[in-house]
């Protein structure tokens, strides 16, 4: 429970937190994982009032992909459901406040960064450029990236085709960065469940976009 609601802040740090939970805790190894995962769904979760605010047509077109996602996020996330140990370990984040409105004045000079960012690169090398920018991007802000994606969606400066594919790579970049995160701070056994968790869902992805063109 923990893990979920510490992906509405970030996904990134709460990965990092219950990272350095099971160094201390090895046990809580299973139960971290699950809430790693959680917190991606969560995380996820977000790209729906994002791109409704910024482009519902690009979210009633991508739904099934962010779908195929979160269900593999959901079953990582149950598996690391258990009763009995470490109960009485208090969660990482249980001291953090789950709201700081220094975080949302960055996140939103992030959107704006990434924003002019991504239309400067369309305009230099055009549509590829855009794309580039914004896997880049989500290196290190996800939900940042997607605010411009869904903005260059509506602008016509992306098609859908383009746009389905800009996803898959920002959430492969994500998913790079987040495996990083987590095998230095929990080690090799959490950053590969991690890995394996968050490639998972990429996967999902990828294969829903990849039906969708053989249909």
């Amino acid at each position: 429970v923990a893990g979920f609601f510490a992906g509405y802040v970030s996904s990134t740090a709460a990965i990092a937190g219950f990272g350095q939970r099971v160094r201390q805790t090895p046990a809580l190894l299973p139960s971290a994982v699950g809430a790693a995962m959680f917190a991606n769904l969560a995380s996820l979760s977000l790209f729906v009032p994002i791109l409704l605010a910024v482009s519902p047509r690009m979210l009633a077109a991508l739904w099934p992909e962010l779908a195929a996602a979160g269900a593999v996020m959901l079953a990582g996330g149950l598996r690391g459901l258990h009763r009995g140990e470490g109960g009485q370990v208090p969660a990482p984040t249980a001291e953090t406040r789950m709201f700081r409105f220094s975080q949302a004045l960055t996140f939103a000079a992030v959107i704006t960064a990434v924003l002019f960012a991504a239309a400067a690169l369309n305009a230099w090398l055009g549509p590829k450029g855009a794309i580039v920018g914004a896997m880049v991007a989500a290196l290190a802000e996800l939900h940042a990236a997607l605010a411009a994606v869904g903005k260059l969606f509506e602008s016509g400066a992306l098609d859908l085709a383009q746009v389905r594919w800009t996803l898959l790579g920002m959430l492969a970049a994500s998913w790079l960065a987040k495996t990083v995160v987590a095998w230095t701070a929990g080690g090799r056994g959490y950053g590969l469940r991690v890995c394996l968790g968050l490639g998972l869902a990429v996967a999902a992805m990828a294969a829903v976009i990849v039906l969708g063109l053989l249909r």
